[in-house]
Order: C-alpha cells, then sequence, then structure tokens
C-alpha cells in the first residue's frame, strides 16, 4: 500500500476493519490490532498513519459532559436573513466555546448548532451576551435534550 496524502484516497476492507476497531476501542495498540488481523505491526502502523495523514483519521478524546459539570445540552436552530450570510454567521457561532457541533441544514432554519452549558443560566447567558448580538441571524428556536443516551458513532454496524 503506497501512502498518499491526497483527498481522493479510498480506504479498503482492512483501513474500514481498523477504522471500526479504533472505533470500539481508540486506545487499542498496533500490537493488539495486529495480531487480531493476522498482520504484521509495521503494516497497522503504515495503514494508521496513512489514514491519519489523508484526514480520513482524526484520535480525539470524548469528555463525558456531564461529568465535567456540562449539565445542559441543547440543539439551536439558527435562521439567517439571506444564504450569502449563512457562512459568515457559521463563522461567528464556531469561535464560541460552548459549541460542540454545528451544521448546515435544509427548511427554515439553515444552520444547527449544538451547545454544552453548565447549566440553563449558563445558556441564557450564551443567547443574551453571543447570539442576540451576532448580525444577519433572523431567529432562532432552542430544543433542550433532557437526556443523551448515546453520543457519537460507535461502530460501522450501528
Amino acid at each position: 500500500m503506497e501512502t498518499t496524502n491526497t483527498n481522493d484516497y479510498q480506504p479498503d476492507e482492512i483501513d474500514h476493519l481498523i477504522l471500526q476497531t479504533l472505533q470500539n476501542d481508540g486506545r487499542k495498540s498496533f500490537s493488539d490490532l495486529a495480531k487480531e488481523m493476522g498482520m504484521a505491526v509495521s503494516t497497522i502502523s503504515k495503514r494508521y498513519m496513512n489514514l491519519v495523514d489523508c484526514g480520513i483519521l482524526a484520535i480525539v478524546g470524548r469528555v463525558e459532559p456531564e461529568r465535567i459539570g456540562l449539565n445542559a445540552y441543547a440543539a439551536i436552530n439558527v435562521q439567517v436573513d439571506t444564504v450569502a450570510n449563512v457562512e459568515r454567521v457559521a463563522q461567528e457561532l464556531m469561535a464560541l466555546p460552548e459549541v460542540s457541533f454545528l451544521a448546515l441544514r435544509t427548511g427554515d432554519f439553515q444552520l444547527e448548532i449544538n451547545v454544552m452549558c453548565r447549566d440553563n443560566s449558563h445558556l441564557m447567558e450564551i443567547l443574551r451576551s453571543n447570539m442576540d448580538k451576532i448580525n444577519h441571524v433572523r431567529k432562532y428556536e432552542i430544543n433542550m435534550y433532557l437526556k443523551v443516551y448515546k453520543w457519537g458513532r460507535t461502530s460501522e454496524s450501528e
């Protein structure tokens, strides 16, 4: 397998197996992966580095929000005044540290953000200090998550 840094790299079956295994246990060693897959450690290591270099794989630590005092989690749908201003508003929203997710979407609201806050007072402060001051935001709608049953995707089969 030749290492490539292009965006057109397509992972093969082995790459997908590595990705799936790491989604289930991101701390699994190259040695353990190699044993499970019946391959050399160097092969797993090279494939891993290729997936990272190509931007397909990024290893991040996922924090349990409630364990660090983030007890109010909300989705905010944002309506922007014109399509031309969507990117500008998205850039401002991305700068907010409480934003954990931001997406362009279809429907009456062009953007959806998820925010993680300490409590409802913290959420209200974000709305007053930030959302209400962003130019080109026509309106927004808030949906609180009362309980999150699953964070992220843990395997390809789910």
